[in-house]
């Protein structure tokens, strides 16, 4: 992942990035998610330009990234080997459009008019659900 410049960075729109990594397993997984997927995201070549691109690629990076150091880091010792997982879900604020990924039972919600209107903005991912078996 090569650093967007200064240069690059004052030509994009204005961005706004909130996630909620909601560990299963112990912490390791949503710890590096926390830390490290937002990067993932604006170092894409598709960022600022193709938000959706950018962060479907993100989010797969970031987890190709993450099971590569946990099984590098466990390599001939199996009993180290992290088992931590997360659910994941982000809005990317770009200018007036609000991009919302999940992966997971988390949920993301937007309330209108002060409050007297409440609409969701994502849908839950359960086991049992025959859209995700």
């Amino acid at each position: 992942m090569q650093p967007p410049t200064k240069k690059d960075v004052a030509n994009w729109p204005k961005c706004s990035f909130f996630g909620v990594f909601d560990g299963h397993g112990g912490n390791t997984c949503a710890d590096f998610l926390r830390d490290n997927l937002h990067q993932f995201i604006i170092k894409d070549a598709a960022f600022p330009q193709n938000p959706r691109q950018a962060i479907f690629n993100g989010y797969k990076k970031a987890e190709s990234y993450f099971l590569d150091t946990v099984e590098a880091f466990a390599s001939g010792r199996p009993h180290m080997l992290d088992k931590s997982g997360s659910c994941a879900i982000v809005a990317l604020l770009v200018e007036k459009k609000v991009f919302v990924v999940n992966v997971g039972d988390s949920r993301a919600i937007m309330s209108a008019d002060g409050g007297n209107f409440c609409y969701n903005l994502s849908i839950d991912h359960k086991p049992n659900d025959e859209v995700e078996q």
